[in-house]
């Protein structure tokens, strides 16, 4: 990369020269992780002879998934951002990183894995950390262990609720919680490092459910 570019020195005649591939802001979202992908997927992509304009039109026109790093609603300098699909810290950590002041909203089926390291990673950018599911406890032991200034809230599973049922009561109560903690400037956070089917059917109904929760309380749509 130089400067707001992303450049090709490897697949030119002459390495002290440079082809541009796009520029940075065609990179959406411009995370970190993002960017990195699209340097790995161009430089597959020149191994081939593929033109440097046809891989910034592939670039240009790209948007990752559903429930990977998706905006679902911005206002006020806050943004409310749905990663449903990082399942598991290291996911986790690639998306805490990408933001500089994060409400983060996490937990659920670990699996086994290991919290300790993704807190130690990522805790100068956890403003708070709003928990829910069966594994809450691993990270909120790795909090209080590596970073007890964090704020930790615990959103208990409602005794109505229902995995895949008509209500929304648990991540509506996760939203307002989020509500409660956030100001100019934080982005509220779910990439909760675990799986989802402990309260959810999937990823994506989590991440829907955030999404609608969002949109109830925050936009008031």
């Amino acid at each position: 990369m130089v400067e707001e570019l992303l450049v090709d020195r490897a697949f030119v005649p002459d390495p002290q020269q440079a082809s541009m591939l796009c520029e940075l802001a065609d990179i959406k979202p411009t995370v970190p992780h993002n960017v990195s992908n699209a340097l790995a997927a161009s430089a597959l992509a020149r191994s081939i002879d593929v033109p440097h304009e046809v891989i910034q039109k592939a670039l240009q026109e790209f948007r990752p998934g559903r429930h990977r790093i998706e905006t679902v609603f911005e206002s006020d300098s806050i943004a409310w951002v749905d990663d449903s699909k990082a399942t598991n810290p290291h996911a986790a950590a690639a998306s805490l990183m990408s933001h500089l002041s994060v409400i983060w909203i996490a937990g659920g089926l670990a699996k086994g894995a290991d919290m300790n390291a993704l807190i130690q990673r990522c805790k100068g950018r956890i403003k708070a950390a709003i928990l829910i599911g069966a594994d809450h406890q691993l990270i909120a032991d790795a909090l209080t262990k590596y970073a007890p200034e964090i704020p930790q809230l615990v959103i208990d599973t409602p005794a109505d609720y229902v995995r895949g049922g008509q209500s929304n009561g648990l991540m509506e109560a996760v939203v307002a919680a989020a509500l409660e903690k956030v100001s100019a400037g934080d982005t509220v956070l779910m990439a909760p490092a675990c799986a989802s089917m402990d309260q959810f059917i999937s990823y994506a109904d989590r991440g829907d459910r955030f999404a609608a929760a969002v949109k109830k309380l925050v936009a008031h749509e």
